[in-house]
C-alpha cells in the first residue's frame, strides 16, 4: 500500500465524524436577542396552516399572561411570532 493510499484511507476514516460535528454546530443556539427596552425576546413557531392562534397560546403559556408582538411572519408553512413578555 502505498503513503498516499494510507493518508486517504485515513482522511476517508476522518469525514463521517467532522460532517457530524458540523451538522451539531450548526445547530447551536444563538445567544438571546433583546427589546429596545432590554426585555428578552422569544421566538415562537406553528405551523401555518392552523393559523396565529397556536402561535398566540404558545406566547401566553411561555409568558404566563402577557407579550409583545415585535416580528411576525411566514414562511414555508410556518407561522413565526417574535415576542417579549411584558414585566409583571
Amino acid at each position: 500500500m502505498k503513503i498516499s493510499s494510507v493518508r486517504a484511507s485515513r482522511f476517508l476514516a476522518l469525514l463521517p465524524p467532522a460532517a457530524a460535528a458540523l451538522m451539531l454546530s450548526a445547530c447551536s443556539s444563538a445567544p438571546p436577542l433583546f427589546s429596545s427596552d432590554g426585555r428578552p425576546t422569544s421566538m415562537i413557531q406553528c405551523p401555518a396552516n392552523g393559523g396565529w392562534s397556536n402561535c398566540q397560546e404558545n406566547a401566553r403559556a411561555l409568558c404566563a399572561g402577557s407579550y409583545d408582538v415585535l416580528d411576525q411572519s411566514s414562511d414555508n408553512g410556518q407561522n413565526s411570532l417574535l415576542i417579549a413578555c411584558k414585566a409583571k
